[in-house]
């Protein structure tokens, strides 16, 4: 509300606290002050002045400047503000000056928000002459809003507050005791407001990023990262449009993964990855930042969840060139050499990276996509029929990632509770035309299906042959870059080890909005044909499990692709730790590539 109804602005809060401010007045001076910093956001500016025989900044380091006024420096004011003591005469004149000086150095240098400037003045009134600091500061423009709180009961003083306020083109209001606060301190927003209301300049306005609970999502994924888009509404009366009267604010909330579905997972490869950040360099979203942290059963925000700045994850940009790119809302590339980390920071991946930047038009918003150099160089596509397709999707054996948005089920409430699998065989066997679905993904999904459904079989058949299986085997699956997977369980729940691995909640593991799943991107790295065995992060009491894992390619010519139509498959085994004798053979599963690509002949760069 208070970033619709206003336009950025720089702020400076005075304060007395000379003798006459104490006990209960100095308590509501204190909390006025709190409930003004609790109105600024990310593209406002701000600074405290205490006043009595003389001006301090309550925070030294900041003197003379304006800082933005994001959540840490607010709390920091706050802590500041709560050890404010009274002593000596107040001497309002000087505590203007400085205020003055402040305001106008910043606007002469182009820095601060650049728009609406404020001085927030918050006595008992006891002061001497200062009608003359106006006149040379401020008169005849009257640049400078003043907006005046007169605190405590005492009405002697009420005059001089008001006149400058009035005088100032701000608003005075009487703060007589807490309860008055919120509703008194809100009355500045309606001025500031209404310029914008009369000119009609009314920008719709994008918040920084929140915790809040979204409806129909499971309870681990209740709490998501959101944002809010808003814009005022004002009178059109024609009697009152010179008024310029706020009627209010009209806006919705949007989870910021809605945002990210843009850059669908399946398009950026192995270990590509999207992120957005805010016009202060704030994340919005990105693979590294992690919000949430388990108390208990519970998911709880982390402090200042939203104000980590891109240079903290993205810190191979030590010379800050893709933030400093981004924030200033440009269109561009870069590369950097990076070092990625996988299974939860124990293992490192190096990479080239691209960086493609730019920024989201009408919103502060900056979106980059990053793709790894040596993937998705080549990829394969191929055409099978629905029916077909079908046939080999409708199987147990058979997952897809549920995260990804294969069809979109949010819009019509009767979707919402289903999976992405049931949506997409509703919607490919007529059920629900109405569902609007990835046509590009859904045909790589029916094509990974028809090609990998021979492995189910081969499975099987090890399962039922005794002599051909090793003592300890527990999971045979694969996994295709469209987000499909197939697993088969070789033994019970009870006698599993990886009793988690697999599972909706092991999260490393599986296809996500974020990453591909760790095995899958480690096998990518290793050379193709070969296993990479690994022990993943996974401690039971059963002991340990073995992930080994290869990569499965095809080769026309000179030009070889990790197999499947646009993706990327992987097959693999767990087992428990102990010395890996089980080696699966891989001729049938590269064999149907192969006659896949003989047919479609649709390897292109």
């Amino acid at each position: 509300y208070i970033q619709a109804a206003t336009s950025p602005k720089d702020v400076i809060i005075v304060v007395d606290v000379s003798g006459s401010m104490k006990g209960l007045r100095l308590t509501i001076a204190k909390h006025t002050i709190n409930t003004i910093l609790d109105t600024l956001g990310e593209n406002d500016f701000v600074n405290i002045i205490a006043y009595s025989d003389y001006v301090r900044y309550v925070e030294p380091c900041f003197k003379g400047i304006l800082v933005q006024a994001d959540l840490d420096n607010r709390e920091h004011f706050k802590l500041l503000v709560d050890e404010l003591h009274v002593k000596g005469e107040g001497k309002v004149k000087n505590a203007m000056k400085e205020s003055f000086k402040v305001l106008n150095e910043a606007a002469a240098l182009g820095q601060g928000s650049l728009c609406n400037q404020a001085i927030m003045l918050i006595t008992d009134g006891a002061m001497e002459d200062f009608k003359d600091v106006f006149e040379e500061f401020n008169w005849p423009e009257r640049r400078v809003r003043v907006f005046t709180y007169l605190i405590g009961r005492e009405m002697t003083f009420a005059e001089n507050v008001k006149w400058i306020a009035c005088n100032n083109k701000g608003y005075y209001t009487h703060v007589s005791t807490l309860a008055d606060v919120q509703e008194n301190v809100m009355e500045y927003l309606h001025v500031l407001s209404r310029p914008m209301v009369i000119n009609h300049d009314h920008d719709i306005i994008w918040t920084e990023a929140y915790m809040d609970s979204v409806l129909f999502n499971t309870q681990a994924q209740s709490l998501l990262l959101m944002t809010s888009v808003a814009m005022p509404v004002f009178s059109k009366k024609e009697e009152t449009l010179s008024h310029g009267i706020l009627l209010g604010v009209v806006g919705t909330d949007v989870a910021l993964r809605e945002l990210m579905k843009l850059a669908p997972r399946y398009k950026l490869g192995i270990h590509g990855y999207a992120f957005l950040i805010t016009n202060n360099g704030y994340i919005l979203s990105h693979p590294e930042l992690r919000p949430l942290y388990k108390e208990g059963k519970k998911l709880k925000p982390k402090p200042n969840y939203n104000s980590v700045d891109l240079s903290e994850v993205e810190w191979e940009d030590t010379e800050e060139k893709l933030r400093t790119a981004m924030v200033k809302g440009e269109t561009g590339t870069l590369s950097l050499d990076v070092r990625s980390s996988v299974d939860k920071g124990t293992r490192v991946i190096f990479l080239k990276n691209d960086y493609f930047y730019t920024v989201i038009n009408e919103t502060p918003f900056s979106l980059g996509i990053v793709l790894s150099r040596g993937y998705g160089e080549y990829i394969f596509t191929g055409n099978v029929s629905v029916e077909e397709g079908l046939h080999d999707l409708i199987t147990p054996d058979l997952t897809l990632a549920n995260e990804w948005t294969y069809c979109e089920i949010d819009i019509d409430p009767a979707h919402r509770k289903l999976t992405q699998l049931q949506a997409v065989v509703k919607y490919l066997t007529g059920k629900e035309k109405d569902l609007h679905c990835d046509a590009q993904l859904l045909q790589q999904t029916l094509f990974d299906a028809v090609v990998t459904a021979p492995m189910e079989a081969y499975w099987t058949a090890l399962m039922l042959n005794t002599s051909d299986m090793d003592d300890g085997i527990e999971t045979a699956f694969l996994g295709t870059r469209s987000g499909l997977q197939r697993f088969l369980k070789y033994t019970g729940i009870e006698k599993r080890v990886g009793k988690s691995f697999l599972t909706p909640t092991d999260k490393e593991n599986m296809f996500t909005l974020d990453h591909f799943p760790v095995w899958y991107r480690r096998a990518a790295e290793y050379p193709a044909g070969q296993f990479l065995y690994y022990m993943p992060r996974q401690d039971t009491r059963a002991g340990r499990i073995v992930i080994s894992s290869t990569a499965v390619t095809v080769t026309v010519g000179k030009k070889t692709t990790i197999a499947g139509v646009r993706n990327d498959g992987v097959v693999v085994i767990t087992t428990p730790d102990q010395t890996v004798r089980h080696c699966i053979h891989l001729s049938t599963f590269s064999m149907t590539y192969w006659l896949q690509v003989q047919a479609a002949r649709s390897l292109y760069l």
